[in-house]
Order: structure tokens, then sequence, then C-alpha cells
């Protein structure tokens, strides 16, 4: 299939490339270097904690789920970083593996950040709202879905169309623009799907979190503190993403886009990795830095906003609500805690027990007779008895 002059080699590039194209790469480093920064520390984690703990419980759910968020934004990284190459040959060389690679880039990593993104609003949805959250095989097995459906998306175009499906696009690399379909629905109709679904859910939880607080079932404070959050994960996604799918589907339309606002948009979605790093690292700090293995925990109050734990210490205890927690399809209800946690820290270990028993509170009776002009009042002075045994132990 011979190419057409707005999809073969670009040389040398026009002055709007020569200058667009720097903001784009150096977007595309920063990203790069926060992202596989923060990856290679989680990995660490990961591995020292599988190694040294002796307790080998399911690692955090949200930390996985940011750790291939990483991944995936280390790929879209990549796909605009490369333009460092075109910038150095003062060309868009066409039928070159570096041309090849960053379309395959710009095709898994824009896809793969979009879906992990919107698989973060799904799992904070169940996480707050539902205080649910799946089994561990079922989790791992999403995960596993969700990365086979992200590279058949982008295998597919190569497999049937060859060589010429990853040509030149405007500004960089990509699918040949005489594929109007495959970019669609391979790519930008996933994305707009995965867009529109974060933005919803995020908004629900907003809508619901804000209910709550009238009601009185979750304080004004921890409630003032998460919103904010639920406007933020949405904003920054789709402020950095919504510009260039907008444009590529403009141009889908048969509209002419100048090099100009490709650049533009593609300085913006370059960012996406670096602002993750920058957020996620922020606002759930006790997940993503903590020391020791994060508990199977991941609702309300593991969200950190402006350097503050949302979750109120003694909040439970002092609102006096009886606590429900469901994972996988099983409910348990809880009146007394009994809580264990073994950590190992090379030859010393520490045992840590608490227990916590309460008795509810006797009603108070309140009797009145009334003769003639006198009343009489009994009442029976409430008690409460708490009983808070707390052991610890230590051996070497």
């Amino acid at each position: 299939m011979a190419l057409d002059a707005e999809s073969g080699t670009l040389s040398p590039l026009p002055d709007v490339l020569s200058h667009g194209l720097v903001a784009v790469s150096t977007f595309g480093l920063l990203s790069f270097f926060c992202s596989t920064s923060l990856f290679c520390y989680i990995t660490w984690r990961l591995i020292s904690w599988h190694r040294y703990s002796r307790v080998k419980a399911p690692t955090n759910q949200f930390l996985l789920l940011i750790y291939h968020l990483l991944f995936a934004d280390i790929q879209q990284a990549c796909a605009f970083m490369l333009n460092v190459g075109a910038l150095r040959n003062n060309a868009i060389l066409v039928g070159t593996p570096l041309c090849f690679a960053q379309g395959w880039f710009v095709s898994t990593g824009d896809l793969a950040s979009s879906v992990f993104i919107c698989a973060i609003a799904v799992h904070t949805f169940f996480s707050v709202v539902k205080n649910y959250r799946l089994p561990t095989k079922a989790f791992y097995c999403a995960i596993a879905g969700c990365w086979t459906f992200i590279y058949s998306m982008a295998a597919i175009g190569p497999i049937i169309h060859g060589r010429n499906f990853y040509v030149r696009a405007a500004a960089w690399c990509w699918i040949n623009q005489a594929y109007g379909r495959e970019r669609l629905w391979l790519h930008y109709f996933w994305i707009f799907v995965a867009m529109f679904s974060t933005i919803l859910i995020y908004t629900f939880v907003y809508i619901w979190l804000r209910a709550k607080s009238r009601a009185g079932d979750i304080s004004k404070q921890t409630v003032h503190g998460a919103t904010p959050l639920m406007i933020l994960y949405p904003l920054i996604y789709t402020v950095c993403t919504a510009p260039l799918a907008s444009l590529r589907i403009y141009a889908l339309a048969g509209h002419t886009v100048s090099l100009g606002w490709f650049c533009m948009a593609g300085t913006m979605i370059a960012c996406n990795g670096w602002l993750d790093v920058l957020l996620y690292a922020s606002t759930r700090a006790d997940i993503v830095f903590a020391e020791l293995p994060p508990s199977e925990e991941t609702g309300l109050g593991t969200f950190v906003f402006m350097g503050r734990s949302l979750q109120e210490p003694g909040m439970a205890v002092s609102q006096g609500v009886q606590s429900e927690s469901r994972i996988g399809f099983a409910r348990k209800s809880q009146e007394s805690v009994n809580t264990e946690r073994l950590y190992s820290m090379g030859n010393i270990s520490i045992k840590g027990e608490v227990i916590v028993t309460t008795t509810s509170v006797g009603d108070a009776s309140i009797g009145r007779s009334r003769l003639g002009n006198e009343t009489t009042a009994s009442s029976e002075p409430m008690s409460t008895t708490w009983d808070m045994r707390s052991k610890k132990s230590s051996e070497s």
C-alpha cells in the first residue's frame, strides 16, 4: 500500500515541529523519569515485603493498581519521549523501527493509562461506597484481563495490515490515517468510554459522600477532605487526555488540524505520568510509602489530602457505629474486634494484640405520677462499662 504525503516521511521538520516537539519530548522525559522512579521504588518494597515478612498477607489492591498504572505511564512516556529521535534526525522517518515503536507505545500507553485510571475509579467506588473488595484471585484475573485487552487492541492492527499500520500521523508516528475505523474502535472508543466512566463514578462518589455527611453518617471534616479528591482525580486525567483525543476525532471527521495544535495536545498528554505520580503519591501516601506491608484496607481512611489523613482518630468508637466489612461475597458483623498482626524485623519479632469489649448502655427509665400539685420522678442513671485490654509482648 502506497503512503500518501501526510503519512510518509517528513524531512526536514517544519519550524512548528522543531519547536513544538521539544516541549512534547521534555515532558515525556519528565514523566518517564518520575514514573520509572516510583515504579522501581514500589518494586523494591514488594520484593522486600515478600522476602522478609513472616505473615504472607495479600498485597494491598490499591497499591497494585497504582503499580500497574505507573507501568502504563512508562509506556506512554516512552512514546512521546521518542520524539527526541525526530528532533535529532530533523525528520520523521517512516518504516524505521523507531517509528513502529513509537506507534506501538502510543497505542498501548494511552489505552493502558485510561484503563487503569478507570479501574482505580471503580475500585474507589466499591471501597468507599460499598466497603467491598474483590477476592485476591479474582483481582489478579481482572488485572491480567486488562493487560490482555490492551495489548490485543494494539496488536490487531499490525497483524492485519502489516508494516504500514504504524506510520506518520501528523506530528509523530501512530496509526495510518487511512485506517480510520481502526483508530476509532481499537483505541479512541475505549479511551472515551474509560474517560466518561471515570467522571461518572467520581461524581457519584462525591454526591454520595455529601449525602452521608448531611445524614450525619460520616463526619463533615472527613467529607470536606475527601470531596476535593473526587474532583481532582478525574479533572487531571481529563485535562491531560481529552485535548488529543478530541483533535483525533475532529480530524477523523474530515477536518484539518494544524501541527501546532497537535504539539499542544501532545504536551498535555505527555504530562500524564508525572502528574499521576504527584497525585497518587501525595493523596495515598499511607499506602504508597508504607514501610511495612499496608493492610488490605482501601476505604476512606486511606486518603490523604494536604498532608493529613482523612480518618479521624477514634472516629469509629466515638460515633458508636457498628462496622461491617465484606470480603468477596461474605459479610461479617463485628461487635468485638480482635486484631492480631505479626511483623518480622530481622531477628526481632513483635506481636501486638488488642481486645476491645463494650457493654451497651442501660436504658434510663423515668416514671411520673401526679397527685394534686405533687409530681414525682424517678430515674436510673446510665451505666457504661468499658473494658479494654491491651497486651504486647516482644521476643528476640
